[in-house]
C-alpha cells in the first residue's frame, strides 16, 4: 500500500472527502434576511438616538437658564446681583445676559439648542418664554 492509498483510507480523510459542497455556511437568503432585520433595527434606533440628543440639549439650555436665575435671586439677597457666566457649547448657545455676570435690571437671558428651540428667562422676574 502506497502513502497515497494509506492517506485515502484514513477515516478523517474519508470524512472530509465525503462532504458535499454547500453543506456548511449560510445561504444567500439567510444572509439577506439578517441584513434586512439589521436595516429595520437601524431605521428605528438612529432617529431615536438623535431625538435623545436634541432633548438633552434642550434640557441643558433650560437648566442653565434656571441656574442663572437662581444664582441671581441668591445674589440679590446677598447684595451682589451677579451670577456665574454660562459658557456655550455642546449644542447649546447662550446669549444676551446669560453669558454676562450681571443680574441688574430687567435683563433677559437666552439659550438656543441645536434642535431649534429657544428659551428665554427674565433674570429679574423669572418669567420664562419658550418653555
Amino acid at each position: 500500500m502506497t502513502a497515497l492509498q494509506a492517506y485515502l483510507q484514513n477515516s478523517k480523510t474519508r470524512k472530509v472527502l465525503s462532504k458535499k459542497p454547500g453543506e456548511a455556511g449560510f445561504s444567500l437568503i439567510e444572509l439577506v434576511i439578517v441584513v434586512a432585520i439589521l436595516a429595520i433595527l437601524a431605521a428605528i434606533g438612529i432617529p431615536a438616538f438623535n431625538n435623545a440628543q436634541v432633548k438633552a440639549r434642550e434640557a441643558s439650555a433650560k437648566t442653565g437658564l434656571a441656574t442663572a436665575y437662581k444664582e441671581c435671586e441668591v445674589s440679590k439677597l446677598l447684595g451682589t446681583a451677579a451670577h456665574t457666566a454660562l459658557v456655550s457649547g455642546g449644542g447649546v448657545t447662550f446669549s444676551n445676559e446669560a453669558t454676562a455676570t450681571t443680574c441688574a435690571g430687567a435683563t433677559l437671558a437666552t439659550a438656543a439648542a441645536d434642535g431649534g428651540s429657544t428659551y428665554t428667562i427674565n433674570l429679574s422676574t423669572g418669567a420664562k418664554t419658550g418653555w
